[in-house]
């Protein structure tokens, strides 16, 4: 489980040991005499366990016990002698049937649980992500069999007394021991330790309303902070620390750009960058992703309004200049974007998903992010400026009218909403070009460019969390998928 490696799924006939007879390849009988200690017929199976799977199981259920029933379960290492019993040898691990006993690397039995015989299903383990080996019997887990135990190891079984004959099972059906049952359990248990850590109401609260302040969703901040109390009718120091960080993010800006690339007007956008925010579309050296970005979905929405003859001259001018210069990243990207206006039906061709919201909301996000890079280190040089006294120079320049206050605000979106509006109707023009300077960012740049919510880096420690006890454990077990792990049970 857990694994992109091929996983143990028959026996290796290839390699056995003494007086076997395969019927199949999940099929064994032993057929010799058993004189002797070194005359086992032990096999073991095609694949070892990979140490990237969180649990290994797999199962055999003894056809006939023979004459003794000296058959056993277990794992072993490549290099095991293939004439004796899983768990005789060092590196290997076995549980056997005639007295119940578990051998871990020594012919010295430990009692361990029941016998095991005809007519008995029997199953071996091992849980990489607690380096534990476990055995069941006829669907029941028996205690913790050893640890810690490694990943590597070939399945193996024994048989030494003659007509014993077993068939394996490595999952092609479904097993008697119900191994999905035990999972469920453990993340069950898991979800429930995390559940009884306490973390405070108003943590929570801080979390969720600094994402959305961060990504500029104006409207369900201000519904979010209603709920909540926080008004601005309310005189309270919760009320005014809201209204402060609002202001030095741009919030109203970051508002406004996501409204006019979510509606498609880019060129409204462009105008309300170089209005309030001109250190954005001025700094190609930190922010020509975002051009890039920018410029692409200038060009996806003169396809998407029918607009040819005008989505022509714009690739011709602005998305030229990337021909030939742009990374192995973004070829990929700028040949499907270019590509779109070869379709007569572009909504219902393979590229159709650059026509859709998630599109433009990847586009929203990046801009977000860039201005509010822009607007933070405005508002920190501001403060650092105002401590001793002295103006801040070139404050406007780095986008701090844009975070000032609500009287800049006012005084340049009607400007902003007009551009926005003529690029509605003329957005054929290529007024985008002069403005935009698609760059390749310096990935250091771009790395500091980069800001996140503190949901995102909250999210981003538990990763590298999660990482570091991966590596603890010897890189073995499944890796963490957060995915997996935010979604609810059974959402796709």
């Amino acid at each position: 489980m857990g694994s992109l490696e091929p996983l143990p799924s028959a026996l290796n006939s290839a390699r056995q040991g003494h007086g076997l007879e395969l019927k199949d390849k999940l099929t064994v009988r032993y057929a010799g005499d058993a004189r002797h200690n070194n005359d086992v017929g032990a096999i073991q199976a095609n694949h070892p366990v990979s140490v990237n799977c969180t649990v290994f199981y797999y199962e055999l259920t003894v056809l006939d016990g023979g004459i003794s029933g000296k058959i056993a379960i277990g794992f072993a290492d490549k290099n095991f002698k293939l004439t004796r019993q899983p768990g005789w040898e060092v590196g290997s691990y076995g549980y056997h049937g005639d007295d119940g006993k578990k051998f871990i690397g020594s012919g010295m039995g430990e009692d361990y649980g029941p016998t095991f015989g005809g007519g008995d299903t029997v199953g071996a383990g091992i849980h990489l992500g607690r380096q534990e080996l476990f055995f069941t019997k006829n669907g029941t887990k028996l205690k913790a069999a050893h640890r810690p135990v490694r990943g590597g190891l070939y399945p193996t079984i024994g048989l030494h007394s003659k007509g014993e004959m077993v068939q394996v099972n490595f999952g092609a059906k479904p097993f008697v021991f119900d191994l999905e049952g035990m999972l469920a359990e453990e993340r069950a248990a898991q979800r429930a330790a995390v559940e009884r850590i306490p973390v405070s109401p108003g943590t929570s609260h801080a979390l969720v309303r600094q994402y959305l302040l961060h990504y500029g969703y104006a409207d369900t901040l201000a519904a979010f902070d209603a709920a909540a109390g926080i008004t601005a009718a309310a005189d309270s120091s919760a009320s005014a620390a809201a209204a402060a960080d609002n202001a030095a993010s741009g919030l109203a800006l970051r508002a406004e750009l996501r409204r006019a690339i979510m509606g498609g007007d880019v060129d409204a956008a462009l105008a309300l960058l170089q209005a309030r925010c001109p250190a954005l579309l001025a700094d190609s050296g930190r922010f020509g992703d975002v051009h890039f970005q920018l410029a692409c979905q200038k060009y996806i929405e003169l396809v998407r309004g029918g607009q040819v003859q005008e989505a022509v001259v714009f690739a011709q001018g602005t998305l030229a200049q990337l021909r030939g210069v742009s990374a192995a990243a973004l070829e990929g990207p700028l040949r499907d974007v270019v590509a779109l206006i070869a379709y007569q039906q572009p909504e219902t061709s393979p590229l159709a998903h650059l026509l859709g919201q998630g599109q433009r909301e990847a586009v929203s996000d990046a801009v977000n992010t860039a201005v509010l890079s822009v607007m933070t280190a405005a508002a920190a040089a501001a403060a650092a400026d105002a401590s001793t006294g002295e103006a801040a120079p070139g404050a406007q320049d780095a986008g701090a009218a844009g975070a000032s206050g609500s009287a800049a605000v006012a005084t340049t979106s009607g400007a902003a909403a007009g551009s926005g509006g003529g690029g509605g109707k003329d957005a054929g023009g290529t007024g985008a070009g002069p403005v935009l300077r698609p760059a390749l960012s310096v990935p250091e740049a771009a790395a500091a460019a980069r800001s996140v919510s503190l949901v995102e880096r909250l999210l981003q420690q538990l990763v590298a969390v999660q990482a570091t006890l991966h590596e603890a454990n010897g890189g073995q077990g499944g890796v963490f998928n957060l995915r997996e792990h935010m979604l609810a049970p059974g959402a796709v």
